[in-house]
């Protein structure tokens, strides 16, 4: 979160008149202190409306009204979590528009090509609108959860906070906050929580907030992983230097560590980091497959898309999955909450 958006949303809790800076509190809004946080909080968010052709327009950021915001905010405001970890805890959510996708990847994604719909691309699905999280989830976001209690298990543990030698915990041990590595926390997107650690975060943040969060389904991610593009990338067909974080990737951050997120360019959604930095947990199941090849109703595993800081350049992509079961934990996968 930025500094300028934390400081506008402890302004609007802690005072009853103070209007954000660079925005007059809106006409409607009743003057206290909810009304000026749910002004402050009202800028920025993005929204493309139309169909979704092959090339979108740039996305301009639109003002939402009092009214959208007020029900959310002051919830939290009387939950009893306080003004910090408030701050920390909201995700801000970005509208994705209705719109089709084709689900399979045409074979030319790893060679660079661009795909040609008519010929390799197989199962058309319609997309429902829906909101997703700018960023991943990050370590301010995830501890915030643990310090109000909604993101603590009782018998297992998450990664040790206070003993950073050690390894990150896995089925066992007394331990809350995830292990960082020791690349910082913060606005670095949160790591070592497996899937059924980030469904806790989206159980506290809908019983917080009234609203109800979830984590994306599959196809919801790679539609708004790709922001209208058919390439590998939303940017285009070529990874380039600079535009994400993987080993090779040409950032900084090159297969060493996460980057702090929104370390680069958004997609023209307005999405950061949808492929490198962290894998991300959905919501898509990987059944059990009964000895007749059908599938039941039990879940093996969760999907998790996008790659990584640690995948080679060559394997990260809007079409990279991969699933594991919903226990495990690792350096390389987070989540962002849909709604």
């Amino acid at each position: 979160m930025s500094a300028i958006y934390r400081q506008v949303l402890l302004a609007g809790l802690n005072t009853r008149d103070t209007k954000p800076p660079g925005s007059a509190t809106e006409r409607t809004c009743p003057r206290n202190g909810c009304a000026t946080l749910c002004t402050a909080l009202s800028r920025p968010a993005e929204r493309y409306n139309g169909r979704m052709p092959h090339t979108l327009p740039t996305v301009k950021p639109r003002r939402l009204s009092c009214a959208h915001h007020l029900p959310l905010f002051c919830l939290l405001a009387l939950s009893g979590l306080n003004a910090p970890a408030m701050a920390d805890a909201l995700p801000r959510m970005i509208d994705i528009p209705a719109g089709e996708w084709q689900t399979d990847a045409c074979p030319g994604w790893k060679e660079g090509r661009v795909c040609d719909p008519e010929k390799y691309l197989r199962q058309t699905l319609q997309i429902a609108p829906f909101q997703l999280s700018a960023t991943t989830v990050t370590f301010s976001q995830w501890d915030a959860c643990v310090a109000d209690g909604g993101c603590q298990e009782p018998d297992t543990g998450w990664a040790y906070q206070t003993r950073p030698n050690q390894p990150p915990c896995q089925a066992d041990g007394p331990c809350n906050y995830p292990y960082d590595e020791g690349w910082g926390r913060g606005d670095r997107p949160v790591i070592h929580v497996s899937w059924k650690d980030a469904q806790r975060y989206v159980d506290w943040l809908s019983q917080k907030t009234g609203q109800r969060y979830r984590l994306p389904t599959s196809e919801e991610w790679e539609y708004a992983a790709a922001a209208g593009s058919r390439a590998r990338f939303a940017w285009g067909a070529k990874l380039g230097k600079n535009r994400t974080n993987c080993n090779g990737c040409g950032s900084r951050w090159d297969g060493k560590e996460t980057a702090p997120v929104a370390s680069f360019a958004p997609n023209r959604f307005g999405l950061y980091d949808m492929v490198g930095n962290v894998s991300e947990w959905v919501s898509t199941c990987v059944p059990i497959r009964s000895k007749r090849g059908e599938d039941n109703q039990t879940c093996m595993g969760y999907l998790y898309r996008g790659g990584a800081w640690s995948y080679d350049a060559k394997s990260v992509g809007i079409d990279t999955y991969n699933w594991i079961y919903p226990d495990f934990r690792a350096n390389y996968i987070g989540f962002r909450v849909a709604r």
